[in-house]
């Protein structure tokens, strides 16, 4: 009879944790590693903004665009639109080639 009582017991307990397990919210784990080596985005009063998102500052019209319109993997840029709506890309520093 004791042992009936004790797997009675037993079973109440786990039915009862089991329940209380369920109720939990779930863990959500983030790689912080990863955010910070995402360079595909554009930051802005500390908000993530995807390619071609179009913020206006003062009198300015940003566009969230690649840096270097040449190579597919640019980072991204805040970069200005003139009147028209079409981007202007900074001047490119001069170089100096060595033969």
């Amino acid at each position: 009879m004791l042992k009936k009582i004790l797997i009675l017991t037993t079973l109440v307990i786990l039915l009862f944790l089991n329940k209380s397990m369920a109720k939990e919210k779930p863990l959500v784990v983030i790689d912080g590693q990863e955010t910070l080596n995402n360079h595909r985005v554009c930051w802005y009063e500390n908000k993530r903004y995807t390619e071609g998102a179009y913020i206006v500052v003062g009198e300015m019209t940003l566009i969230c665009s690649a840096k270097q319109p040449n190579f597919s993997n640019s980072d991204l840029a805040w970069l200005r639109l003139n009147a028209n709506g079409e981007i202007i890309y900074p001047k490119q520093a001069k170089t100096i080639h060595v033969n």
